[in-house]
């Protein structure tokens, strides 16, 4: 495993755009905000990600972890191709009960290709943005549909229009209708 720290979110966005052939293992922000997380499958996931939603990486160095590979076929994974997905996980002053369907939402994910930013710099929230491409059989992507609408607080599927619009977005009820104790 080779790990690469990059000072600025500019040279990680260059390193992911040249760069084939590799797993991504982790991506981690460095500084004072350490508890972010990240779960991208390619570089090419990451740029994609960093060129049409930005504001997903803050500005920071970054430390990311790789696995070279013989022969990784990304060729096959169509970006535009993808769903948009907010999440959440809080936590209730009783400090025993929890509502949000994020934890269950990355249980329910686990079939699907996606990438991530878990956020968890609040100790009485986690949030998400997640990623997932959009299954090109028809029974999977009903069965992707069903687990954004049951365990997201927000998705939005690609129309075409490039936009979050009223044919394309839509309210999950990952927010309300999932209160747990641990």
């Amino acid at each position: 495993m080779k790990r690469k720290v990059f000072s600025s979110k500019g040279q990680l966005k260059k390193w992911a755009k040249k760069t084939t052939g590799v797993i991504l293992t982790s991506l981690t922000l460095l500084g004072s905000v350490e508890s972010i997380e990240f779960k991208f499958p390619t570089p090419k996931a990451i740029s994609h990600i960093m060129e049409t939603d930005p504001t997903v990486f803050p500005e920071g160095s970054y430390a990311i972890s790789y696995s070279n590979v013989e022969e990784l076929d990304s060729s096959n994974l169509d970006y535009s191709k993808m769903a948009m997905v907010i999440a959440f996980e809080a936590q209730l002053a009783d400090k025993k009960t929890f509502i949000g369907g994020l934890r269950f939402l990355i249980e329910h994910l686990a079939d699907f290709k996606y990438c991530c930013k878990i956020n968890k710099t609040n100790p009485a929230y986690v949030t998400a943005s997640i990623w997932v491409i959009e299954p090109s059989d028809m029974v999977e992507f009903k069965a992707l549909e069903d687990i954004l609408s049951k365990y997201s607080a927000f998705y939005a599927f690609n129309d075409g229009t490039g936009t979050l619009n009223l044919n394309n977005a839509r309210m999950g009820k990952g927010s309300a209708n999932h209160m747990f104790e641990i």
